[in-house]
């Protein structure tokens, strides 16, 4: 028997009206389960038993999601305004915000408040309050992190970095990323010591063949403060 937080999902997507998204057969082709969020999400795939995609919310616009499958294997998988989940279970959003705002694209000013000028005391934007998880937050900030994959499409062997690497050589993945999901935007270098061609990457990349520097970084920090370290 469905719970009534599922049904009450389920009535949220009927109202949405999401348009079909050409996008199951890719999906099964990459190994993604099938269920309900093929007709609103993208770029499904799965990665050590979780299910990554694309999916868009009320408003239309499209957030990254994901979700752990094991607890999903007797259950159909849905949208759910932007976030991927099955009976009893939410996925989360990837570095777009989670379930109580915060991150980029939190809600506003409350005492939960999130968002980019988050203001209150668990405030998760850019400027936050004294539990404030953004780049200029309180006593407690710091939320800046990037993950690297070897494969595009976030796939393939990957780690997570907090703080800045000045020679990626002491890692396995120097000149070895191909895709990049991060919290805040990050400057990346062809060399070690942040020279070389250097960008800043203020969004996820599904494949750095766009940058010029797919198999080329070498070196990578956060930026903080106005766009410099």
């Amino acid at each position: 028997m469905k719970t009534p937080a599922f049904i009450a999902a389920g009535a949220v997507l009927a109202t949405v009206g999401f348009a079909s998204v050409p996008d199951a057969a890719e999906a099964q082709a990459r190994g993604a389960p099938r269920g309900s969020y093929a007709q609103s999400c993208s770029g499904a795939y799965v990665n050590q038993g979780r299910l990554y995609a694309d999916c868009r919310d009320t408003r239309g616009q499209t957030r990254s999601t994901s979700i752990e499958l094991a607890p999903c294997s007797s259950s159909d998988i849905g949208n759910d305004n932007g976030l991927l989940v099955c009976q009893g279970v939410r996925g989360e959003f990837e570095n777009n915000g989670g379930n109580n705002g915060g991150g980029w694209n939190g809600g506003g000013g409350g005492n939960n408040g999130g968002g980019w000028g988050g203001g209150g005391n668990n405030g998760g934007g850019w400027n936050g309050g004294n539990n404030g998880g953004g780049w200029n937050g309180g006593n407690n900030g710091g939320r800046n992190s990037i993950t690297v994959f070897a494969d595009r499409d976030y796939r393939g062997a990957f780690q997570t970095f907090r703080g800045e690497q000045y020679n990626l050589s002491n890692t396995d993945f120097n000149d070895q990323i191909s895709s990049i999901q991060l919290n805040g935007p990050w400057e990346v270098c062809s060399d070690s010591g942040f020279r070389g061609y250097c960008q800043v990457i203020e969004g996820n990349v599904r494949n750095l063949n766009t940058t010029g520097l797919n198999d080329r970084i070498s070196s990578m920090r956060p930026l903080r403060g106005g766009g410099r370290y």
